[in-house]
């Protein structure tokens, strides 16, 4: 894991990693075990680095991450568990398109749950930063915006291309393993057909980098003085955590009817495109996948409060002999 691929948004292949990426983000880094067991940790350090909070806000932050985790591993992660498990199964098996557009729609759902349930601290913390944070925020979207331009939108077409589908590449290997020639130069070759456009999906970007500054700044103007301590007050009132939680779930759909005509073509493209690498990979490849999600459930199931008392009710029964 990176800093680099912690601040970047998913590029366009989401389709065939969807099962992959649901651990991924959940953990953060490359083992799920590890990433998941520091998430307090990786998600402050991950949001201090686009807000830079003052020492009175670190607490209030510190317990929102604790008590979104806390849910998380409760009310959500056991279904998690239960979709890789799900998706190793069918790892197992050819894909179709219609089944490959299906696990997209499955993250959105528990993307729009993971969203809904941080609302009320996004409305609390997001109320009390102050302008100098704001604008933090906003350069840090610039600069991040950069490095997406040099990544995404290199001068030479050509070098756009190989980029593109070693980008691919690079996360099928992830699941499957290594790629054979005929499998890379396939990725190749679907992804010079790709409807997908990196200079428009910059530009929904910046929309909803701009959308989330005008969200802080609406919740700064109701709380009255955009600086205090998160602390200091009562938690928002339902009105203003439900506007924050339709415009949070507004952020992450197409901005416009164009886009999301536009959006929709993409992933069609995605999930047949997915659905045909799949359907290329060996059975030892396949395997490979179905092991490689079958371990990230074991991981997270690790964490739900059941294993967590029996393996503290071990560690102190061992402790004792």
């Amino acid at each position: 894991m990176t800093r680099r691929t912690l601040g970047r948004r998913k590029g366009p292949m989401r389709a065939l990693l969807t099962a992959a990426l649901l651990a991924l983000a959940l953990g953060g880094c490359s083992t799920l075990k590890l990433g998941y067991g520091q998430a307090e940790w990786l998600g402050y350090w991950w949001l201090d680095r686009y807000v830079d909070f003052d020492d009175a806000q670190t607490p209030a932050v510190r317990a929102a991450l604790a008590q979104w985790l806390a849910w998380h591993r409760q009310a959500a992660l056991a279904e998690d568990a239960a979709l890789l498990e799900q998706a190793a199964g069918e790892a197992l098996r050819d894909a179709g398109e219609a089944q490959a557009c299906g696990w997209i729609e499955t993250l959105e759902r528990r993307r729009d749950l993971y969203l809904t349930q941080a609302a009320p601290a996004v409305a609390t913390i997001g109320a009390r930063l102050s302008a100098a944070q704001r604008t933090h925020l906003a350069q840090r979207f610039e600069r991040l915006n950069q490095e997406w331009r040099e990544e995404q939108l290199p001068a030479d077409p050509q070098a756009r291309e190989r980029a593109a589908a070693e980008r691919v590449i690079e996360r099928a290997e992830m699941l499957y393993g290594r790629l054979d020639r005929a499998q890379r130069d396939f990725v190749a070759e679907r992804s010079r057909a790709s409807p997908w456009d990196a200079q428009r999906w910059l530009g929904e970007r910046q929309t909803d980098q701009r959308e989330m500054l005008a969200l802080l700044e609406r919740l700064a103007a109701a709380e009255g003085s955009g600086a205090r301590p998160a602390t200091a007050a009562a938690p928002p009132d339902k009105a203003r955590t439900d506007a924050t939680r339709e415009t949070l779930l507004r952020i992450v759909r197409p901005s416009s009817e164009a886009m999301q005509r536009y959006r929709s073509e993409l992933f069609r493209h995605q999930c047949r495109f997915a659905a045909e690498l799949h359907n290329r990979t060996t059975p030892a490849q396949r395997a490979q996948a179905a092991e490689t999600l079958r371990g990230w459930a074991r991981d997270l199931r690790s964490f739900t409060p059941v294993a967590a008392r029996g393996a503290a009710r071990h560690a102190l029964a061992t402790a004792g002999e």
